[in-house]
């Protein structure tokens, strides 16, 4: 077995460190997957709140294919007003599902994440879900943390004979 001599003069074993460094992976992946759902729910809210305030790219949707990825929703080929930027593969919101069918053109607004469909209701269930999921793993996170921190104070201490 390798000893290590820790700060306070106390050997810790190999397996004690691998111990710790596994104690730390989970809060610092909840962490990680907090950070990156923050990002996400930024994007989304102000992609949202854009296509909500009829700001974006004016051009026309070609629905292509109603697929479910994120959620079930029509995509297909963005052609805008001004410009032959033509992007491949958009999400459509804000249109009834129902009354739309592959083939049908759509005026909308590109919105940078999606398209919105003119006159369409906008769609805050991605940005809540994802603001509400950041909120869940920073409790998580923290509260391993606290668990970790305050399970090493209080663990009983052995004392070695030397």
């Amino acid at each position: 077995m390798i000893d290590d001599a820790g700060p306070r003069g106390t050997r810790r074993s190999v397996a004690s460190m691998f111990v710790t460094a596994a104690s730390l992976a989970l809060p610092l992946a909840l962490l990680a997957g907090a950070v990156y759902l923050l990002v996400f729910a930024v994007e989304e809210g102000g992609a949202t709140r854009d296509a909500a305030a009829g700001r974006g790219r004016p051009g026309v949707l070609l629905a292509e294919k109603w697929r479910c990825a994120r959620r079930c929703s029509w995509y297909g080929r963005f052609t805008p007003q001004t410009g032959n930027d033509v992007r491949y593969g958009v999400e459509l919101r804000g249109a009834d599902d129902g009354a739309v069918e592959a083939g049908n053109r759509l005026p909308g607004r590109d919105v940078g994440r999606f398209v919105q469909a003119d006159g369409g209701k906008g769609e805050w269930g991605s940005t809540i879900g994802a603001a509400v999921g950041t909120l869940l793993l920073l409790v998580f996170a923290v509260g391993s943390l606290v668990a970790f921190f305050v399970g090493r104070d209080t663990a009983p201490r052995r004392r070695s004979v030397t």
